[in-house]
């Protein structure tokens, strides 16, 4: 059981549970857990929960270090929501395209007996 991690700042532990035993090695899995908040420039509060398996061989700082890569993957994501571009001209036609091709075979498959359109 872990006591004291350290997590940047954003991120609160939420502690672990043990989930089983190893069958190679006989040692404890446990579930540590832990609650990523994230507000960005526009006052948008971004949440997610991260669990991360460990078992009793692992040390405290290489799951302080996951968590924090984690958190730090998290953080990209955030950013990168309102920075895409939008889509040119050809991208929305290849999309159009893309769609009514779904819808086509989605009908198709509606129509079937089986919902299956290829046998």
């Amino acid at each position: 059981m872990l006591r004291e991690l350290w997590t940047p700042t954003g991120v609160d532990y939420k502690g672990t549970a043990p989930v089983a035993r190893s069958r190679e090695t006989g040692l404890l899995i446990e579930l540590c857990a832990f609650d990523f908040k994230y507000t960005d420039q526009y006052g948008v509060a971004h949440r997610t929960k991260v669990i991360i398996p460990r078992d009793s061989s692992m040390s405290q700082a290489h799951v302080e270090d996951m968590a924090a890569q984690a958190y730090e993957n998290f953080l990209i994501e955030c950013k990168q929501k309102y920075t895409k571009r939008p889509p040119n001209v050809a991208e929305k036609k290849e999309i159009g395209q893309a769609l009514k091709e779904f819808r086509k075979s989605a009908r198709k498959r509606r129509q079937s007996s089986n919902n299956k359109i290829y046998y």
